[in-house]
């Protein structure tokens, strides 16, 4: 949309016009119009705000359009998708010039070029929700946990491998090795069970619930009392001390104690109390509850990285005169982008050629786009754009880290 006339154009030409190219694009499509009860303020081709004579689409005075909205609800939701995707052809003419010609869009944009593109932000948030609902799409579709982890032709070529061990020697090799003898006759029994250990065929539902609720204990017990070991010592562990007394716990409660000793050795106890009931609710229902919560901060995370990498932009310019944050806010917001409809693009591609493949083809894309960014809209040389390339990586590869280690706290904090 490029605008019918100079005050349209002049009107849409500012930061704004996105938002403006909208509406007038809009206003030009054939629309019913329906009496309504409500009385414009000023008559027919005045502005409806204002009372200013209208030239165009848009009053001149006030930038209000001379729009009606009383007509079908349908019409008003094609103007929201239209406003929010631009179907109309902004975002069709934004996405190519932005995925594959990197620098270029971002370039003509601050250079002026705006009001036939989609705004930056805009095209920020259609791109992080499309990533989101793919992620979140994905998720929901996980393997069924009752089918069988071995195929019937895997099944019996592991059975046929297994009746092949010598059980005595295998048994005197781990007596040699100081194997206590009921461990070594459990060892057994499962090798004579061969492959319906693994299959689970012979576990039924409720033994099988059985089973991961003493797994889950022991987990719970083994946390409780790395946490609270000042209190184990005093034999008040709280609901699972029964447990750690009669040894059931198969984790080494002691060497997760030390690395808790050294990370948390100068916090609350009270504070280490909370984390350990939060940690039996994310154990009861399986990491769900974290995961929905990290589901829903992820998207606020990424939001609050914009402003980051803006920064960090600025910085690695701070010499140079004529740009501004605002500048770099635009590439932030467009190299963003591009990496969630990468993503989406991984996820698909991931399905087909496999899922490390895709992953390391767009590493490599991101940082020739980054390093394209830096060739076509700082106008920088190529030694330094690579090393600029390679500060941003290593910077925000920590910043990241630190991001993803506040979202999985805020996670489990939020329980």
């Amino acid at each position: 949309m490029s605008g019918g006339d100079n005050i349209t154009d002049a009107i849409i030409a500012d930061s704004a016009g996105g938002e403006l190219g909208d509406a007038i694009q809009a206003s030009r499509r054939k629309k019913r119009q329906r009496h309504s009860a409500f009385e414009p303020a000023y008559p027919a081709g005045q502005c409806s705000n204002c009372g200013t004579k209208l030239i165009g689409p848009v009053c001149h005075s006030c930038g209000q359009t001379a729009e009606t909205f009383h007509r079908p609800i349908w019409d008003l939701v094609l103007d929201v998708l239209d406003g929010l995707f631009g179907l109309e052809g902004r975002l069709w003419r934004t996405l190519p010039p932005l995925m594959f010609q990197p620098g270029k869009l971002t370039r003509r944009y601050l250079s002026g070029t705006r009001a036939r593109y989609v705004m930056p932000f805009r095209l920020y948030l259609t791109a992080s929700v499309l990533f989101f609902l793919a992620v979140f799409a994905i998720d929901s579709f996980q393997d069924n946990p009752d089918s069988a982890i071995l195929s019937p032709d895997a099944r019996a070529a592991m059975d046929a491998a297994v009746a092949e061990i010598p059980l005595d020697e295998l048994d005197q090799e781990l007596a040699d090795q100081g194997i206590p003898e009921a461990q070594r006759a459990a060892i057994a029994e499962q090798l004579g069970r061969g492959s319906e250990v693994v299959a689970g065929v012979e576990e039924t539902d409720e033994e099988r619930a059985a089973r991961e609720a003493v797994s889950a204990d022991e987990l719970k017990q083994a946390i409780r009392e790395a946490l609270l070991r000042d209190r184990t010592a005093q034999g008040d562990t709280g609901s699972g001390a029964d447990a750690g007394e009669n040894g059931s716990g198969s984790l080494d409660s002691d060497a997760v104690g030390d690395a808790v000793d050294e990370g948390l050795a100068d916090v609350p106890l009270e504070v280490r109390e909370r984390l350990a009931d939060q940690a039996d609710r994310i154990i009861d229902d399986g990491g769900a509850s974290i995961a929905t919560s990290m589901q829903v901060w992820a998207p606020r995370l990424m939001f609050v990285l914009l402003p980051i990498y803006a920064l960090l932009l600025a910085i690695t310019h701070f010499y140079k005169r004529g740009y501004f944050f605002y500048d770099h806010l635009v590439v932030s917001l467009h190299f963003h982008s591009v990496l969630f409809f990468g993503f989406i693009l991984v996820l698909g591609l991931g399905a087909i050629i496999g899922s490390a493949p895709a992953g390391m083809a767009f590493v490599v894309w991101a940082n020739y786009y980054l390093y394209r960014l830096h060739r076509v809209v700082y106008r920088h040389g190529r030694f330094s754009s690579l090393l600029r390339t390679v500060f941003l990586d290593c910077l925000y590869g920590i910043i990241l880290f630190v991001g993803m280690m506040i979202l999985l706290l805020i996670g489990i904090l939020s329980v």
